[in-house]
Formats: structure tokens, C-alpha cells, sequence
């Protein structure tokens, strides 16, 4: 009953878009046609055999999927023949002239048929019998090989159609992949598998994901969080180009991801990779040039998917996958007509989402796995009379399907693999409401930093222009107090959503301001999770609470603090440790990580730095992990406040630039009108002077705006003389000279001046 009604569905469909239909043939009935839709000019290719379901196919993605038989587009066409043919015409079948292999989508399962001419060799009537059911449907298991290899044989030419064709190599591929996935995990078994994947070494859950992720072909990795997803299967693109000779990988991410799968990729691999970005001509050079990993953001995906299809990937992997969650949305859709041999999606928590979005997700991988959606939300949803959905149904039966294709391990299953302690950085972009304060202040720093001397403001002047850009990283709020324009924060949200949905996790998370962490607060109240908040000007008697609600308390799960409120913290009942930002002191790094990992902590502990690239963040990062002593050089304590104040003129300026390097760009000054003088030697001073006069009123009479367009000085209309104000040290010579001319004109106004 239900499929009786979704192929009525579609030819109400059929009726209603109004197609236009043209026979690509010599035959008016049965014949291939082009089937155009008006409304997008989109278009597909129907072949017309027979009037009965099953005995036409489409290009479409819902005839490969449905396992209907039909589709909108078939649908649209027998109707317009109905109109034209005959009944005693509708009976009949299209004519089989020549034998033929072709891909039946009809049903759950594809399957090959075959159809024979009524004269045939008796080499090919052997051939069907082995190979296909009295009915001409497949029945010869995994033997494709053998199909392709008797075909050769018999003296007809058969016409394998290319959809067939591809099916079997993709099941002969298969085959293949699972044989040696089984050999190479015997040897994994006895101790004997060494495959030196990456430049560093993997752990045993890691080195089993990776050969997942290679020999299954087309799958999903759902691992906790923290388990190392990325270095998985970069180690499985690794062994698909030793083992299968891939040489393209696309990896489509978030954008503020995919800039960490070019570090990873550097770090652990010798492979090229390359970054798409920048405007359309720019891309388009980048994708001219070759490299083995391109690396894109889902909103390019979509714009240039036809670039992206015919540079022809061996392997796309899909970070995030829940981009693609809802299926009728556009990046989802654009995405899944990307295409490739071998896919691997990666997500955090496939089966706890809604089953429409897993199914989504399943989609890219296999479209036909989890069968037509129709099918799999009629036999996985609970309804409540009034078609409310009130809960789900048949999960084992989901979990059975996905069992070939999904690996999943929570960090309790490969708990004694994991090391003590592991650090992750998670970057995010500035938005565009942030990058013309951060610019001001930047350009602001460029400016003094450009000073020979540095006065005592000027140095408060440079620590201030810091802060700023530090506190912008985080959210316009700590600036302005009015906006919350934080990339951070949404990334903070989309992070600990995970690490709770993951597990029994317990959380703390950092930052220098009590601004950030109240802000950071509202993400976690907006997740329903229980929370506390410690901060400098807590009491402390009240601190000791707040711990104690923190650790006994399962439904508290998030615990905020600032470093002056985390002084002698004690928290190894958390296992996760999130920074918003990064600080400055090494020091006050080591205290916060050690807050959670130290003694009497059982568990593996996870960190993760939350960095805004292409900013001071960044900078401090690497001069962190590069430079540790220039850092220890600046600091006193535990404390990480800058103290610039003990450091001496050069020590201070030498030390700034040094952080900063080559990420302060040189301020922008106008070019400075030039008064060409003349060279007195040998010369009047008095004609030197008065040439130098004259030269002096032609750059006057330049610069100034007089006549028609003039502006008004809005004092009585009078025309406004505009002169740029020179550099302090031009101001500084022009003032001395000028207090000798005056000294020279009058000795005593200047002995009195002297005074004053």
C-alpha cells in the first residue's frame, strides 16, 4: 500500500511540473527521451522499454533511490504516450535486438539483469544460466569478475551499460578491499603490522579505524571526540595511495576547520596540500595547480562544484558532517552530487541525532543503504494520531544496516590506549564585525612600535593596543560592552555540545576575563547543562561550595573560572579542559591543564585551545611553543599580566617586536609634500633662503583650496586652508629652528622664554 501510493505521489508530480518531453529516437513509443524541467531548466534522460512498472529507468537521484520502479520523470512521459499509443501497443515491450547487462534499481537491493535477443549463441545462453535467474536477474554472488571475463568470451557483442559496469567494478573493488582488511588485521592480531602510515606512531584503535576507513570503501567514523579522527584517516588516504593509488583527496570542512587540516596534514604527512580560497579568478588558478589534498569550506563547495567534480577526487572526506543533516537544505544537496570512489564522513555522534539527519548523512556515503527515505521514516517513526512525531521504532534494525559501513568507539572502549594528555586547537576566523576594531588597534601598535624613544604613555599606549586585540579575539562585547559578535563562542557552543552529547564528560573552561566566561555562561544555559561559575571576586568561603556542587553533582557538568578564581583548584573529577583563549604566560597554561591533569586523575584528559587565526593569537601561539624563554622572560609568577614595566626602553621595544614580528603591518603615511631647497655651498644664504621662500609659496598655492568646491571653514563661508600636520619629528626641528630665529631677532625674549 504505502509504495502504491508514493508512485502515485509522483505521477500527481508528473502532472503538475508540466515537462517538456523530447524523443532522443527513431522509435515513437520505445525510445530514450529528454525529459526538461521549465522552472530550472533542469534535465534527465528517460528510456522507455514497456508501460509496467519496473521496465524503465531514469538518470535521476530519486529513480536510483526510491527502489520504485519509476519516478516523476518516467511518470510524465507514459503519460504523454498513453495519450498517442494504442492499447494493444501498451501491452508490448520494447524489442531486444542486440543482448545487453543493465543495472535493475527496481526493488531494495540492485541487482544486474540481463536481456537476450530471441537468436543467440549457445555460448551466451550458457552464460545467462550460470550467471542469472530464469527471470534474467542476477544470481552469481560475488563472481563479477568472472561475468566480465565471459563476456569477452562469447562470440555476440554484449552492450554492458555503464551504470552496470561501474556497479561491478565497485563490488569487485569491494571483494578485494575486505580480503586484505581481513589479512591485514590478522597480522595486526599476532603483533606482526607495521605500516609507519604518518610521522608519528598510531595507537591500536587509531591503526584499526584506519584500516576500517581504507578497505570499507565508502564509510562513517563517528569516535568520541578527542579520539583523533583527522589523524585517522589521514592515515587511511595513506594507505588507499599505497594500496589503491589514489592521488586526489578533496576534504570538504567548516572554514574555520579546514586551515587545522592543513597543519595536521603538514605535521603527520609529506603529502602537498593545498588550501581553495580567495575570489573566483583566484580559485580557479589554485585548482589549475596540482596537488594530492585540496582542502574546501562547504559554502565553496557548493559554488564551485562542477570545479571540484572534474578535477576527479579518489577519496572526499566530509568533516562535520552534520552540514549535511537536512536533506533538503542546499549546501546538502549540492554536496551529495559530488563525486567519488571512495568517501570517508566523519561525525561526532551519528546515531544520537535525529534518524532524518543520520539519514542524511548516510545518503553520501550510500544512498541506498537505509532504503527510500519514504520507507525508512514509515518503518522508524512513531506517530501520534494527530501525526505529531512522539518517538522511534526498530533502531536494531538500523544498527544492523549501518554495522558494514559505521565505526564508532567511545573513549571509555579504547580507554587504557589513550595517552595521559592531549592538546588540540580548534581555530576560528574573526568575523567581519571584529576586523575593523582589530585593525584600528593593529595599525595603532604599528605606529609606536615605529618610535625610536618611547615615552611612559606610550609604552601604556602599546599595552592597551594589546589588551584590545586580545579582548577582541574573544567578543566585541569586551570592548564595547553593547555587541557579542564572537566566532568563539559559536564554535564554544557547537564544542561542548559535542564533548556532552559524547559521554559523561565533565567540563572546565578558561579565559582571563569574567566578561568571556558570563558570556560563555549564557551559551551553556542555552544548552540546558548545569554549570557553575568561580571568578576573582568570589569569597572565598563560598569557593569550597562551588567545588564540592561541581563534583557531586552529575547533572553539574561545566565548571567556568577565571585564572585569579582557579588558584589552588582542584577538579580531576573533569576530564576536559577548554581555554577561550590562549594565555600568555606559559605558566598560567601548565596551572589551568593541571587543574584537571594531576594526581588522582584516572582518566585521559582532553584540552582544547580555542585560537582566532591570523591574529595576535596565533602569533602568541607559535612563539609559545617555539620561543617558551622569551615568554618566561616576560612574566613573574603565575601571573599573566605582561609586566613590560620591568623591562628597559630597548629591552621592552625589542621584546614587543619580537612577538609580533612580521604580523604588525608598517603604518600607512602619506607621502610628505617635498620643498626642494637648494644646496647653499658657494652660495648667498640670503639667495638660498629667498629660494627656498619662493619654493615654499608654490607648495602653499598647491595645497590650497580656493575657487569653486572650496570648503567653508562654517565661520562666514571663507575658504579652509587644509595642511596635513608633519611627523613629531619634523614638529620638533621646525620648533627649534624657529626658537633660533626668534633668540637671534631679539636675545632677551629668548633668555625670557628660557625662563618661563
Amino acid at each position: 500500500m504505502l509504495r502504491e501510493e508514493q508512485i502515485d505521489i509522483r505521477r500527481k508530480r508528473a502532472a503538475a511540473e508540466n515537462f517538456r518531453i523530447q524523443n532522443l529516437g527513431r522509435n515513437r513509443v520505445f525510445s530514450d527521451y529528454q525529459v526538461t524541467n521549465p522552472k530550472t531548466d533542469g534535465q534527465y534522460r528517460v528510456c522507455i522499454r514497456g508501460f509496467d512498472v519496473g521496465d524503465n529507468t531514469c538518470e535521476c537521484p530519486d529513480f536510483r533511490t526510491n527502489t520504485l520502479g519509476t519516478c516523476k520523470h518516467v511518470e510524465a512521459v507514459l503519460a504523454a504516450l498513453r495519450e498517442e499509443t494504442p492499447v494493444q501497443l501498451r501491452r508490448r515491450k520494447a524489442a531486444v535486438t542486440h543482448p545487453e547487462i543493465f543495472l535493475q534499481y527496481h526493488g531494495e537491493q540492485l541487482r544486474l539483469g540481463v536481456h537476450l535477443p530471441p537468436r543467440h549463441s549457445d555460448q551466451l545462453k550458457s552464460l545467462a544460466e550460470i550467471f542469472f535467474d530464469p527471470h534474467g536477474l542476477w544470481r552469481g554472488g560475488d563472481r563479477y569478475k568472472q561475468l566480465i571475463e565471459a563476456v569477452e568470451q562469447v562470440p555476440e557483442q554484449v552492450t554492458i551499460f555503464s551504470d552496470a559496469m561501474e556497479f561491478m567494478e565497485r563490488e569487485i573493488d569491494r571483494h578485494e578491499m575486505a580480503e586484505r582488511e581481513r589479512e591485514l588485521l590478522a597480522q595486526m592480531e599476532f603483533g606482526e603490522l607495521h605500516l609507519d602510515l604518518l610521522k608519528v606512531p598510531l595507537y591500536p584503535y587509531q591503526v584499526r579505524g584506519a584500516l576500517f576507513l581504507a578497505f570499507r570503501g565508502r564509510c562513517i567514523l563517528g569516535d568520541d571526540m578527542g579520539l583523533g579522527k583527522t589523524i585517522q584517516t589521514l592515515a587511511a588516504a595513506e594507505l588507499l595511495a599505497r594500496e589503491r593509488g589514489i592521488e586526489r583527496v578533496l576534504v570538504v570542512a567548516p572554514a574555520s576547520v579546514k586551515y587545522q587540516w592543513e597543519t595536521e596534514i603538514q605535521k603527520y604527512t609529506d603529502r602537498p596540500v593545498q588550501v581553495i580560497e580567495g575570489t573566483t579568478e583566484q580559485r580557479r588558478t589554485l585548482y589549475r595547480q596540482p596537488t594530492f589534498y585540496r582542502l574546501v569550506n562547504y559554502e565553496i563547495a557548493v559554488r564551485d562544484l562542477d570545479e571540484l567534480n572534474a578535477w576527479q577526487p579518489d577519496l572526499i572526506v566530509l568533516d562535520e558532517a552534520q552540514r549535511i543533516k537536512n536533506w533538503e537544505s542546499k549546501t546538502s544537496k549540492a554536496v551529495k552530487r559530488l563525486r567519488s570512489r571512495y568517501a570517508v564522513v566523519l561525525t561526532g555522534t551519528p546515531l544520537e541525532n535525529k534518524l532524518e539527519e543520520l539519514y542524511s548523512i548516510v545518503q553520501f556515503v550510500d544512498d541506498r543503504r537505509l532504503g527510500p527515505a519514504f520507507q525508512f521514516l514509515n518503518d522508524h517513526r512513531v506517530l501520534d494520531d494527530g501525526g505529531k512525531l512522539i518517538g522511534y521504532r526498530n533502531l536494531e534494525k538500523i544498527r544492523e544496516k549501518l554495522e558494514p559501513i559505521l565505526l564508532r568507539r567511545t573513549r571509555a572502549e579504547v580507554l587504557t590506549q589513550l595517552p595521559a594528555r592531549t592538546e588540540s586547537t580548534v581555530y576560528v576566523e574573526l568575523a567581519d564585525a571584529q576586523r575593523g576594531p582589530y585593525a584600528e588597534n593593529q595599525t595603532t601598535l604599528a605606529r609606536l612600535l615605529q618610535k625610536k624613544y618611547l615615552s611612559e604613555v606610550d609604552r601604556r599606549r602599546i599595552l592597551a593596543c594589546i589588551t584590545n586585540l586580545r579582548m577582541l579575539c574573544d567578543s566585541t562585547y569586551l570592548l564595547d560592552k553593547e555587541t557579542n559578535v564572537s566566532p568563539k563562542l559559536d564554535e564554544f557552543e557547537v564544542l561542548l555540545g559535542d564533548l556532552l552529547h559524547a559521554g559523561p564528560h565533565k567540563v572546565v573552561v578558561f579565559s582571563q576575563w569574567e566578561q568571556m566566561l558570563r558570556k560563555a555562561m549564557e551559551v551553556v544555559e542555552r544548552l540546558g547543562v548545569g554549570h557553575t561559575l568561580l571568578y576573582g571576586g568570589v569569597p572565598g568561603k563560598e569557593r569550597r561550595g562551588l567545588m564540592e556542587h561541581f563534583r557531586d553533582d552529575p547533572e553539574c557538568r561545566v565548571f567556568l573560572s577565571t585564572d585569579a578564581g582557579g588558584t589552588g583548584l582542584n577538579l580531576q573529577v573533569a576530564d576536559t579542559v577548554i581555554n577561550l583563549e590562549v594565555p600568555w604566560n606559559p605558566a598560567v597554561l601548565d596551572q589551568r591543564i593541571a587543574r584537571v591533569h594531576r594526581l588522582g586523575q584516572h582518566r585521559p584528559v582532553q584540552v582544547f585551545n580555542l585560537v582566532t587565526r591570523d591574529t595576535i593569537e596565533e602569533r602568541v601561539l607559535r612563539t609559545v611553543t617555539v620561543k617558551r624563554n622569551l615568554f618566561e622572560s616576560l612574566f613573574q609568577g603565575t601571573s599573566d599580566e605582561v609586566l613590560f614595566e620591568n623591562l628597559g626602553q630597548q629591552t621592552f621595544l625589542e621584546t614587543v617586536r619580537q612577538l609580533f614580528g612580521e604580523d604588525v603591518p608598517q603604518p600607512v603615511e602619506p607621502p610628505p609634500a617635498v620643498i626642494p631647497v637648494p644646496a647653499p655651498a658657494g652660495a648667498d644664504a640670503r639667495q638660498a633662503l629667498l629660494q627656498a621662500g619662493v619654493a615654499f609659496l608654490e607648495a602653499l598655492a598647491a595645497v590650497m583650496k580656493v575657487g569653486p568646491g572650496s570648503e567653508p571653514d562654517g565661520q562666514g563661508g571663507q575658504p579652509l586652508l587644509q595642511i596635513p600636520l608633519p611627523s613629531p619629528e619634523v614638529l620638533r626641528r621646525g620648533t627649534a629652528a624657529l626658537q633660533t630665529i626668534l633668540q637671534r631677532l631679539n636675545p632677551a625674549a629668548g633668555q625670557e622664554d628660557d625662563l618661563v
